[in-house]
């Protein structure tokens, strides 16, 4: 059963998304509630570059579903500012009400 749908990426890795056709170069970051991943120069795989205030590098590997790998220097990711954290939480909330769920309220 497929739970999540998304974008081709970078395809195969390399220059994929070119011998496909595609426009663009791709996704630059994937924004995780434990980490950022960037591509890595080369081969566009994505690794762990940053990792949120209080995770552990444990955590993530045990929350992703493949081998996953981390820069040679990952740094802390800032933490949110309020203006921030008040635009995720009005996201949250919008989501959830069009989905019939209370939400935004952390």
């Amino acid at each position: 059963k497929l739970a999540f749908i998304t974008s081709v990426g970078h395809g195969e890795g390399g220059d994929s998304r070119k011998l496909l056709g595609l426009p663009g170069a791709g996704p630059v970051a994937i924004i995780t509630d434990l980490c950022i991943m960037e591509p890595e120069e080369g081969t566009n795989e994505f690794i762990v570059t940053s990792l949120h205030p209080g995770i552990t590098r444990e955590q993530v590997i045990e929350a992703t579903g493949w081998q996953i790998r981390f820069a040679a220097v990952v740094a802390e990711t800032d933490a949110p500012t309020s203006v921030e954290l008040e635009a995720l939480r009005a996201l949250e909330a919008r989501t959830a009400a069009a989905h019939g769920q209370a939400g935004g309220e952390e």
